[in-house]
């Protein structure tokens, strides 16, 4: 229903099967810098040192699974060939179709601890997909997605910090993952061993309470450049070789007594060598290929999600101060979005100019190229997942009031999964189709088609999908 705004209130949901909304959450801090003095955020609560949870251990190594020549699932290349979230290709709808209908769980893994990145779908030379992800207890693990394997745990590791970013997958199956033990951290996924680990930032104390002790976590990337080295957010911006090689750090000069702002948002790397990003400074920032700055534009507000480059080359971004900014390539503003509440996610989008974004609000934006909106949809929390478009248009993301929602590109909801926890996790998608989702609750899930009965799509009645806007 274009032009109208499709909101489906708490009042609404009450009288619809389909969910229970109602049941309410505190949605806490989601990040050090949300807490005061030198208290810090552990599953949304602000805590002292000694009052956080104790993280799982886990062994070294499992079962590995060979992966020889792995394919990364992921989306084509918009025509400006950006590389952002990881690697190449997050620039338009996944290549693959969701369940048309309400899905039902295929398997669920207990990992431990809280899931907040998203997985990274790897499919071997036999055609086995398996989803790589981390967790706040400092466990890489990867599971089988589909088939008579699925749901096997084949690679389960102790990297030694929790870590909030999606992991990347190279052409030669070497993974790459950042952590808050202030590293970047490569895997031999063929062998299951750590193939190197390199120091990123000089913070004194890796895991300090507060935004100091979070200054130098690898929050930010890997983003695999079109050159192939990798650009990851940490105490500024930093690239490397494919060895664990810094070739440059910004900002490379600083004044006596100054430190480098905290990058948690993962950097997109242009085809034409441009690095876009936001800082928890206030500022998004533009670098040429050699480290050096190009322009900067101020928010007056921290940006920890990833942006998205348009058509025109622009960079559009979210930030705390609820607003979205899309950035011409000189650094000039084109257009701003109000949103209100804080936005905390990447941006996502379709590939053909329309753009979805999130607020804690609980709100999920439709917007076109222009920044005009086309339509939103409200949950009864805040949404910290990325939006994640399918190749039929729909629209995958999750809230923290525990549900994973598929809208139509209209804004008409699907179908609705309800999870024990806070869904901060974006999805992946398999070729299979089958979703595969982290919970704060710390369980890996995945969801496959269910048997063709209407009675068990979800969506709610056309007056309650969309009002008009006002």
């Amino acid at each position: 229903m274009r032009g109208f705004v499709a909101v489906w209130v708490a009042a609404m949901c009450v009288m619809t099967p389909a969910c229970s909304l109602l049941k309410g959450s505190e949605a806490g801090c989601s990040k050090d810098t949300d807490c005061k003095g030198d208290r810090i955020c552990d599953a949304h609560r602000c805590v002292t040192a000694h009052e956080k949870s104790e993280e799982a251990v886990v062994d070294d190594r499992k079962e590995i699974s060979a992966l020889n020549a792995p394919v990364v699932v992921r989306a084509s290349s918009s025509t400006l060939g950006s590389f952002a979230r990881g690697g190449p290709g997050y620039a338009g709808a996944l290549p693959h179709a969701a369940p048309a209908k309400r899905p039902e769980l295929a398997w669920d893994v207990d990992l431990g601890g809280v899931i907040y990145a998203s997985p990274r779908l790897v499919v071997g030379e036999g055609g086995e997909a398996v989803a790589y992800v981390g967790t706040h207890g400092g466990r890489l693990v990867g599971v089988v997605v589909d088939g008579a394997r699925a749901g096997a745990t084949v690679l389960d590791m102790d990297l030694g910090g929790r870590m909030w970013s999606t992991p990347w997958v190279d052409e030669e199956g070497v993974l790459y993952v950042g952590t808050d033990a202030d590293e970047l951290v490569a895997v031999t996924l063929s062998t299951g061993e750590v193939a190197w680990r390199t120091k990123i930032g000089t913070c004194a104390q890796t895991t300090a309470p507060g935004p100091e002790g979070a200054r130098c976590d690898v929050d930010g990337g890997p983003t695999q450049g079109p050159e192939g080295d990798l650009y990851v957010g940490a105490d500024g911006v930093y690239r490397l070789r494919r060895d664990g090689t810094v070739v440059w750090h910004w900002p490379a000069e600083l004044k006596e007594g100054e430190r480098p702002a905290h990058v948690a948002s993962t950097p997109v790397v242009t085809a034409d060598g441009r690095v876009l990003f936001g800082g928890q400074d206030g500022f998004v920032r533009a670098l040429d290929s050699t480290g050096e700055e190009r322009w900067s534009y101020k928010v007056i507000a921290d940006v920890d999600g990833s942006g998205w480059v348009g058509e025109d080359g622009e960079f559009v971004v979210g930030a705390d101060d609820g607003r979205v900014y899309a950035i011409r390539r000189d650094g000039s503003l084109k257009w701003s979005f109000v949103a209100q509440k804080d936005i905390r996610s990447s941006v996502g989008g379709d590939g053909k100019g329309r753009l979805y974004v999130t607020s804690h609000g609980g709100f999920l934006y439709a917007l076109l190229a222009d920044g005009s909106v086309e339509w939103v949809f409200q949950t009864a929390a805040p949404i910290q997942s990325t939006p994640v478009v399918d190749a039929q248009g729909l629209v995958l993301v999750g809230s923290q009031d525990n549900q994973l929602y598929a809208l139509g590109d209209d804004g008409a909801v699907r179908w609705v999964l309800e999870l024990p926890a806070d869904v901060d996790s974006s999805v992946a998608l398999s070729p299979a189709g089958t979703l595969v989702v982290g919970c704060d609750d710390g369980h890996l899930r995945a969801y496959g088609a269910a048997a063709a009965n209407p009675a068990e799509a979800v969506a709610p009645a056309p007056d309650q999908a969309a009002t008009p806007s006002p």
